[in-house]
């Protein structure tokens, strides 16, 4: 069986540039499609997980991708640094929704009071 490509097929570091690129020019989209297809010819491919994640469509997406590369190489030290900052980021929002929550609980607890008031002085 003859398993050389043909001069037409581009081999994987071919597809690898062909995603970046369409990363880098903003077609996520494509780019997805593309390291996809790497990625089902080489499920260890930490460059192709990695720049899954530079395009995911969520920050689950992202975390989910970050993840696998560092099952496959845990010291990945792009792959913990973008991980963190997502975390980060993702602590960030929940403390921030907290204290937005808490504001408009003591809001309406202002509120009822004031109106409790004007009941009971009327």
């Amino acid at each position: 069986m003859d398993t050389r490509q043909s001069d037409n097929t581009p081999n994987l570091e071919q597809l690898m540039q062909l995603g970046i690129q369409s990363a880098r020019f903003g077609n996520k989209e494509n780019a997805r499609v593309i390291f996809q297809q790497v990625l089902d010819a080489d499920k260890q491919n930490e460059r192709a997980w990695l720049w899954m994640a530079a395009v995911a469509e969520t920050p689950d997406e992202r975390m989910r991708y970050l993840n696998t590369v560092l099952r496959i190489n845990p010291n990945h030290p792009t792959a913990l640094r973008e991980l963190k900052q997502l975390q980060a980021k993702q602590e960030s929002s929940v403390g921030q929704a907290m204290r937005y929550g808490f504001l408009i609980l003591a809001v309406i607890l202002v509120l009822i009071l004031l109106a409790v008031a004007v009941l009971i002085l009327a």
